[in-house]
């Protein structure tokens, strides 16, 4: 009996060891916490209708861009919700601020039963995190007037990280992410904004 109340309290150390030394798990948001700016209630109503994103980023873990073909998912650096729904709220939130609107919105439904100006269509083609260099974005983007012609862009952007990230700052990578994000939406309030 001794012997096997021994093995028990061993298996448990070792159990319990082996919890403690599990590094913590990090949660990131691409909203960086910043107060919501309110913009003019008269302003144009554009609805963000459909965001696409590349399954390879599309995932709990933080994705990076390792050597070569290889890439990275970070155990311990995750999503705190999905990007499908960060984004399209992320891109509603930039664009009523550069269209100093309070109607903007991201719908998860069709729009074209609602009154809306504008309905916004994205296809992200490519979203790479270098750590400690730089992040990527392509993105495909159309924009549906109620009255007018139909819009189409691109925008490839690239945000460098500083030269004081270290390789492994997830928070460096996840701001520069918001910052690409950001220009996009005021390239699309440009092609909004325009006669």
């Amino acid at each position: 009996m001794t012997f096997l109340r021994r093995l028990l309290c061993l298996l448990l150390c070792l159990g319990l060891g082996a919890c403690a030394s599990s590094p913590p798990l990090r949660y990131y948001a691409l909203d960086d916490g910043q107060p919501m700016a309110v913009g003019k209630p008269n302003g144009a109503s554009v609805a963000i209708v459909q965001v696409n994103l590349p399954e390879l980023v599309d995932r709990p873990q933080l994705v990076v861009r390792a050597t070569g073909h290889r890439v990275l998912l970070s155990e311990n650096d995750r999503w705190a919700e999905p990007l499908r729904r960060q984004v399209p709220r992320l891109l509603a939130r930039d664009l009523g601020v550069a269209l100093d609107s309070a109607r903007v919105v991201a719908l998860s439904v069709d729009a074209r039963e609602f009154d809306i100006d504008f309905r916004v269509m994205v296809d992200v083609q490519h979203l790479e995190v270098v750590l400690g260099q730089r992040v990527e974005l392509d993105a495909v983007w159309r924009v549906e007037r109620r009255n007018g012609p139909t819009v189409f862009g691109r925008s490839q952007l690239v945000e460098a990280l500083t030269d004081k990230t270290s390789a492994e700052d997830y928070a460096a990578a996840v701001g520069a992410e918001r910052k690409v994000f950001g220009t996009l939406a005021k390239a699309i309030a440009a092609k909004i904004n325009a006669p």
